[in-house]
């Protein structure tokens, strides 16, 4: 044979040919395999199988290509004639190994593919996700029967106590970052995932479910169910009693109980409850949607009168709409059908937390005994926890309440609000070493501005206000439209005493900033103007109340004050915020300067607690308010003594507050107390002079 160049002899092998042929078939045969696997609920395995096989076939066939020839004699081997025709051979053997590592190094990230794993969750025996069900049919509007079913499936399956049901939201996040099998059920802390889908054509139902064993991929149990419309409800019980079946052991018999069991009532239930999540995913108040919700919810209980859950659900969308009347027949009719829901209990919680009664505790406390699962019953039972003034007496409240954040997140991994709430309360609880590794989690898994303001805010709770300032930057890059993210970065910019900034981006500055930067007469020309819109706003008086007495005027505090029952709520120990222990402080002080008698007895009261409340919640708050407590009663050495612990603190303090409480005027030329002053100063420079290098590394302008 003449010689011939390499790309020549490849030609006269017809390699190339061969490759173009291989891989045409090898797409087309791998897209087959995928529709199929998808349609007929196979192992995912066998898709991942024909992929791997194909790559692994090509350097064979592509050896077989260039050693032999077909020809109408038959296939013979491809003769070689010269040293450069072996070495032709050699350098293309070389070429497609190299060529296969290749492909390999390639997709095989998109095997790995794994999403976020920077936060390992414990696999839960007889653990489930119940993931969103396709709504396969050509009307977009049967969504609500997809999301309904699988929505009410999770719901019946949580109510099984031998059963951990992975959280809604989680569940959902899984199926819209595209996660496998394997992935969702590592990231979700489940063994089996619930799939499928379902199409309608005109009065008739074609249900297709899985169950698949996450980490394998493998198909444990599927069926299609083909019913009328009016069936629905038996199918989601057939399905449910299959499922529970299949994942818990053999011999183990449990009943399952849907949350009604009439048609009718079922049907309504579904759309009222798919109206009610797209507003609560909103995070905003869609009155329209949320009626239309309640006035099914409504016919749902008329349809079924024994239905605990209709009740209950009815009486939680009357709660978000502030409707506390209206919603109490509901909830005690839901809690004298069922008490033992975990549902019911959670928003009889809502309802007694709404209405201001402290049993909204034990409510919450049922609802978790009942499914230690529920997420949001654990998140509110936390919040309560962690606000209540029984934190007070030691460090048994603060475990707590650390315990029930961190099992809401662990029984919701993927929800951003998860994460946030624990990373609160870490930062506002002197748990600032925690903070980062949460943060770290929360960028590794969210992109948007949600999670950038939730990224800000934890960057202040730990004292990084430069970092704080960044991300909401971020936060209003991404969504330049929304007035909050500018009014949140003045009130930062104030905070680290950077005034002229603060106030160019907020010509008509809010009530934060004007705190920060002790403007108290347009402060309180502020606030008393939105107290005309908002009268009962309680946040808006108890800020009110201090503008008053830093500067002078304590009658107007008092008033002020003594108008929400304050004094009476909190030394009777029923305060249900932080917010209600300041306020009485404010009080207190209002009431000392004025020189009333009756505040003495205040004034002890709260000093005579100050060894308890100094070890709840932030320590340079706790030791604020507890020395400002102590000097009003007269005990100053002691109040001396605990002004240094400010300084433990990471958070920054407000100034204001500082400097403008009655209790600290007899304290101005103290050497602690200016000390206190001068390290807050410092840190506000510090941060100043941080931050161009800050917003630099992050690629952040304000401008």
């Amino acid at each position: 044979m003449p010689e011939q160049s390499f790309f020549k002899e490849l030609q006269r092998r017809k390699v190339v040919q061969a490759a173009a042929i291989y891989g045409a078939v090898a797409w087309g045969v791998t897209e087959i395999i995928v529709t199929v696997t998808e349609q007929l609920f196979l192992p995912q395995w066998l898709s991942t199988l024909a992929v791997i096989g194909f790559v692994v076939g090509f350097p064979v066939a592509m050896f077989l290509s260039w050693t032999f020839d077909i020809t109408s004699e038959g296939i013979h081997r491809t003769a070689v004639s010269s040293r450069r025709g072996k070495a032709s051979i050699a350098l293309s053997m070389l070429l497609l190994v190299a060529g296969t590592a290749g492909l390999f190094i390639l997709i095989k990230p998109a095997l790995d593919e794994s999403g976020p794993r920077d936060r390992p969750v414990d696999i839960a025996e007889n653990s489930i996700a119940v993931l969103p069900f396709e709504n396969a049919g050509a009307n977009a509007n049967d969504a609500y029967l997809s999301e309904g079913l699988s929505d009410e499936l999770r719901d019946q399956l949580s109510r099984v106590p031998e059963l951990r049901i992975a959280a809604r939201s989680s569940s959902v996040a899984a199926v819209e970052r595209g996660m496998d099998a394997k992935v969702a059920s590592q990231n979700l802390g489940v063994i089996y995932l619930v799939e499928g889908r379902i199409r309608r054509a005109g009065n008739r139902l074609q249900v297709s479910v899985q169950l698949i064993e996450g980490h394998s991929g493998y198909t444990v149990w599927s069926d299609t169910y083909s019913r009328g419309t009016s069936e629905l409800l038996n199918v989601q019980q057939a399905i449910a009693e299959q499922i529970v079946q299949r994942v818990l052991p053999e011999g183990v018999l449990v009943a399952t109980s849907p949350a009604t069991r009439d048609a009718d009532a079922n049907e309504l239930m579904l759309l009222a409850n798919y109206y009610e999540r797209q507003v609560r995913a909103r995070q905003v108040v869609d009155e329209e949607k949320m009626l239309e919700a309640i006035r099914l919810y409504r016919q749902a209980t008329e349809a079924d009168p024994s239905s605990a859950i209709a009740h209950s659900r009815l009486a939680g969308a009357l709660l978000f709409l502030g409707e506390l009347d209206e919603a109490e027949p509901y909830i005690f009719k839901a809690l004298s059908l069922d008490p033992n829901l975990s549902e019911v209990q959670n928003t009889l919680g809502e309802f007694y937390w709404a209405k201001g009664l402290p049993t909204a505790r034990s409510a919450w406390q049922r609802a978790v005994e009942l499914d230690p699962y529920n997420a949001d019953a654990l998140a509110n039972y936390a919040f309560l926890v962690s606000i209540s003034l029984q934190n007070a007496q030691g460090g048994a409240g603060t475990s707590l309440a650390a315990e029930l954040y961190r099992r809401a997140l662990d029984a919701d991994p993927l929800s951003l609000e998860r994460h946030a709430a624990l990373g609160e309360f870490l930062g506002q609880f002197s748990f600032a070493s925690e903070v980062p590794p949460i943060i770290g989690r929360i960028q590794s898994m969210f992109d948007d501005a949600e999670s950038f303001r939730v990224v800000a805010r934890l960057y202040e709770l730990i004292g990084e206000v430069d970092r704080a300032i960044a991300w909401t930057i971020k936060a209003r890059d991404q969504e330049p439209g929304n007035p909050d993210h500018v009014a949140k970065l003045a009130d930062l910019y104030a905070l680290i005493g950077d005034a002229d900034t603060a106030l160019n981006l907020e010509p008509e500055p809010n009530l934060a900033v004007l705190s920060h930067l002790r403007m108290y007469d347009a402060f309180i020309e502020t606030a008393e103007f939105m107290m005309i819109d908002q009268p009962h706003n309680i946040e808006i008086r108890y800020a009110l109340a201090f503008a008053y007495v830093a500067t002078g005027a304590f009658e107007q505090a008092i008033y002020v004050l003594q108008s929400t029952g304050l004094p009476d709520t909190v030394i009777n120990g029923q305060a249900r915020t932080v917010k209600d222990i300041e306020a009485l402080t404010i009080l207190t002080n209002a009431l000392i300067a004025s020189g009333i008698p009756e505040a003495v007895e205040a004034g002890q009261t709260l000093a005579d607690g100050s060894n308890e409340i100094t070890s709840w919640g932030d320590v340079g708050w706790a030791a604020l308010f507890d020395s400002c407590n102590l000097a009003l009663a007269g005990r100053h050495e002691e109040a001396l003594k605990l002004l240094p612990r400010i300084k433990e603190s990471p958070m920054l303090r407000r100034p204001a507050v500082i400097r403008d409480l009655y209790c600290f005027s007899q304290y101005q030329e103290k050497p602690v107390y200016q000390d206190v002053l001068e390290d807050q100063e410092a840190r506000r420079a510090a941060l100043r002079a941080r931050l161009p290098q800050t917003l630099a590394e992050l690629g952040v302008s304000l401008n």
